[in-house]
C-alpha cells in the first residue's frame, strides 16, 4: 500500500487528478445506489399510511357535511308554512295565492347552498282535490309506492340516506329521505333533500387521490373515476358490507381499484343511524413511481455534476498552472527582445508569482539605467531645439503687425482725402477686424466683444453683396457673459460661404441669443440653399470625430471641438437644414461658466 501511494506520489498532476476522481466518485455512486433502493421502500410504506389517514380525514369531512345537510333538513321538516300548506283543505285557487305568497322551497334552495333540491312526495286523497301538485310537491304513484326507499322510509320515522334521481333533472343525488306525517300524526308522505353534488366534490379540494363515495349497499354518490357512475352500485369480494362498521382497511388485489394504486376502504355509521357509508380511496401508483422518477433522475444529476465538477476542476487546475508558466515565460522573452513594459499582474501567491516579482525588479533596475543614459542625451537635443526655436522667435517678431494696420490706416485716409468715404469706411472696418483676428486669443471675451467682432464681419460682408444681404442680432442675455472667441463668426462665415453666395435670391442671416433652462442658446440662420442628405450626414460625422483630414468644414468642427473641450460633451454645434430654405446651425453653451 505504501509503495503504491509513494508511487502514485511520484506521477504527474495528471494521473493524480485521475486518481483522485475515481476515489470520490465510486463511493459517491454506491451510497447513491443504496440511498435510492431505501428511498423506494420508506415511500411505499408511506404512502400506505397517508392513505390510512387520508381515508380518516375524509370520513370526518363527509361526516360535517352529512350533519350540516341534516340540520338543515329539519328546519324545513318543521317549516310552519309547509306544514300549513300540507295539512289544509283550500281551493285550487287558494294554493295557488298560497304558493305565490310563500315561495318556501325556493327560498330554501337559495339559502343553504349544500341543498340541490327538495321534493316533497304526497298524496292529498279524495277530499283534496283542489291541492295543486308540481315539481315541489307531487303525488306518490303507484311506481313511488312500490319502491324500495319510499317503503323504507315509511316504515321508520328516523331519516335515510339513499341515492335517488331528482325528476327535475334526471341526475343521481345523495338524498336525505324522512317520513311526514299530518296534524292527526298519521304518515302523509315522503321528504327528500337533494345533497348539492358541488358541495360533495369540495371534500376532494386539492386531494391528488381517487374516491369514491357509496351509501349503504354501495350505492355511488360521488366519484372522480368515470367508470363509476352516480348511481350505479359498487362492491368487492374483499370488502363485504354487512351492516357492520369496518374500521379503514387495505385492499388485496381481488379489488379491481387496486389495479390503479394503493387502496383503503371503510364503512362506517353515520352517527349510530344505521346509515352506513363507504370511502374507497386509491392512491395512484404514479404517485409513488412519479416521486420515485425523480429521485432517480436527482439522483443521476448529483452523480453527473459530481462527475463533471471534478473533471472541470481537473480542467481548470491544469490549464490555470499551464496558462501561469506560459505568461511567466512569454514576460521573459519580451525582456530578452528589448520590451521592459511589464504592467500585466499575475494572480496568486505561490512561487510562480514571486519569481515573476522578482523579474519586475530586475526589469525596474535595468530601465532606470537605460533612462539615465537616455536623459543625457535628451537633454543635449532640448538644448539644440531651444536655440533654434529662438532664432525662430527672432526673425518672426521682425514682421510687426503694425506695419499691416498703418499701411491700411495709410490707405484709408488716402481715399477719404479723395472723398470716397465709403472706401474709408470699409478700410476701417476691415483694419479693425483683422487686428481682432490677430490679437485674438485661446482666453474668453465677453459676448457683447464677439458680437461686435461678428457684426464687423457682417458689415463687410453687406458692403460685398449689397443689397442682396440683410442681417439682424437679437440678443436677449447679459453682454458680459463670458464666452470663447472666435465662435459665432466662424458660422455665420459658412453660411455665407456654402449657403448665401451660391444662392439666385436675397441672403438674410439672423442671429438670436437667448437662455434656455440652464443653457444658453446660440442660432445662426440663413435661407440659403440648404444642406442635402449625404453632406449633412458627412458633417455630423466630422463633427462626432473632430475630423479636419478634409480640409472642408475645419472652422464648424473646430468650434465644436473647442467648445467641448473647455465646457464638456453635453455642450457644442447641431444643425437643421431643408433644401432651398436654408440652415440653422445651434451654439449650445452653459448658463453658468467657470472660468
Amino acid at each position: 500500500m505504501g509503495k503504491l501511494i509513494h508511487k502514485l506520489l511520484n506521477t504527474n498532476i495528471r494521473t493524480k487528478l485521475i486518481a483522485m476522481f475515481i476515489v470520490v466518485i465510486v463511493p459517491v455512486f454506491a451510497a447513491g445506489v443504496y440511498l435510492i433502493m431505501n428511498t423506494i421502500g420508506v415511500l411505499q410504506e408511506s404512502t400506505v399510511k397517508e392513505a390510512y389517514k387520508d381515508v380518516e380525514s375524509l370520513k370526518i369531512r363527509l361526516t360535517d357535511t352529512l350533519y350540516t345537510t341534516s340540520a338543515a333538513a329539519e328546519v324545513i321538516y318543521n317549516d310552519e308554512d309547509i306544514n300549513y300548506l300540507l295539512n289544509s283543505d283550500m281551493r285550487h285557487d287558494e294554493y295557488l295565492e298560497y304558493y305565490a305568497a310563500h315561495p318556501m322551497i325556493k327560498n330554501y334552495r337559495n339559502a343553504y347552498s349544500q341543498i340541490s333540491d327538495i321534493t316533497f312526495y304526497v298524496d292529498m286523497g279524495e277530499e283534496s282535490d283542489g291541492f295543486l301538485y308540481n315539481l315541489s310537491f307531487q303525488r306518490i304513484t303507484p311506481q313511488i309506492r312500490s319502491s324500495n326507499w319510499f317503503n323504507e322510509a315509511m316504515s321508520t320515522a328516523a331519516p335515510i340516506w339513499r341515492v335517488l334521481k331528482n325528476p327535475a333533472d334526471s341526475k343521481c343525488y345523495l338524498s336525505y329521505i324522512r317520513q311526514i306525517k299530518d296534524n292527526a300524526g298519521e304518515p302523509l308522505g315522503i321528504m327528500v333533500v337533494y345533497v348539492n353534488q358541488d358541495w360533495i366534490e369540495t371534500l376532494m379540494d386539492d386531494e391528488v387521490f381517487n374516491v369514491i363515495f357509496a351509501v349503504q349497499n354501495g350505492m355511488v354518490f360521488y366519484s372522480n373515476m368515470p367508470e363509476y357512475d352516480l348511481g350505479n352500485v359498487f362492491t368487492t369480494p374483499d370488502f363485504e358490507l354487512n351492516g357492520k362498521e369496518i374500521d379503514p382497511v387495505e385492499l388485496t388485489g381481488k379489488s379491481a381499484l387496486t389495479d390503479k394504486g394503493y387502496t383503503v376502504a371503510t364503512n362506517f355509521n353515520y352517527n349510530y343511524t344505521g346509515n352506513f357509508f363507504q370511502i374507497y380511496l386509491v392512491k395512484p401508483y404514479a404517485i409513488v413511481t412519479g416521486t420515485t422518477k425523480e429521485i432517480s433522475f436527482g439522483y443521476i444529476f448529483y452523480i453527473t455534476s459530481c462527475f463533471l465538477l471534478s473533471f472541470l476542476i481537473a480542467i481548470l487546475f491544469t490549464t490555470y498552472f499551464v496558462r501561469r508558466i506560459q505568461f511567466l515565460r512569454d514576460q521573459m522573452h519580451r525582456v530578452t527582445v528589448g520590451d521592459f513594459d511589464l504592467n500585466e499582474q499575475i494572480s496568486g501567491e505561490d512561487e510562480i508569482n514571486e519569481l515573476y516579482n522578482d523579474l519586475q525588479v530586475m526589469v525596474k533596475s535595468m530601465q532606470e539605467l537605460m533612462n539615465e543614459a537616455y536623459e543625457a542625451k535628451i537633454q543635449t537635443e532640448t538644448f539644440r531645439l531651444n536655440q533654434v526655436e529662438a532664432e525662430f522667435k527672432t526673425l518672426a517678431s521682425q514682421i510687426n503687425p503694425h506695419f499691416l494696420y498703418n499701411t491700411l490706416e495709410t490707405i484709408r485716409m488716402k481715399a477719404y482725402v479723395n472723398n470716397d468715404k465709403e472706401t474709408a469706411d470699409l478700410v476701417k472696418k476691415l483694419g479693425k477686424f483683422m487686428r481682432r483676428c490677430l490679437e485674438v486669443k485661446n482666453s474668453m471675451v465677453t459676448l457683447e466683444s464677439e458680437l461686435e467682432f461678428t457684426k464687423s464681419y457682417l458689415e463687410l460682408q453687406a458692403a460685398r453683396f449689397g443689397d442682396r444681404v440683410s442681417y439682424s442680432i437679437d440678443n436677449e442675455i447679459d453682454g458680459n457673459y463670458p464666452i470663447l472667441p472666435l465662435i459665432i463668426q466662424p458660422i455665420v462665415e459658412n453660411a455665407f460661404v456654402h449657403g448665401i453666395e451660391s444662392s439666385k435670391n436675397n441672403g438674410r442671416i439672423d442671429i438670436s441669443i437667448k437662455y434656455s433652462g440652464d443653457n444658453v442658446i446660440i442660432e445662426v440662420e440663413d435661407n440659403g440653399q440648404g444642406i442635402p442628405d449625404d453632406k449633412m450626414s458627412e458633417l455630423r460625422w466630422k463633427l462626432e470625430e473632430n475630423d479636419t483630414s478634409s480640409g472642408k468644414s475645419i472652422g464648424l468642427t473646430n468650434v465644436n471641438k473647442r467648445i467641448k473641450m473647455f465646457h464638456g460633451e453635453n455642450y457644442g454645434l447641431s444643425f437643421k437644414s431643408q433644401i432651398g430654405k436654408g440652415t440653422k446651425v445651434r451654439i449650445t453653451l452653459p448658463r453658468e461658466v467657470k472660468n
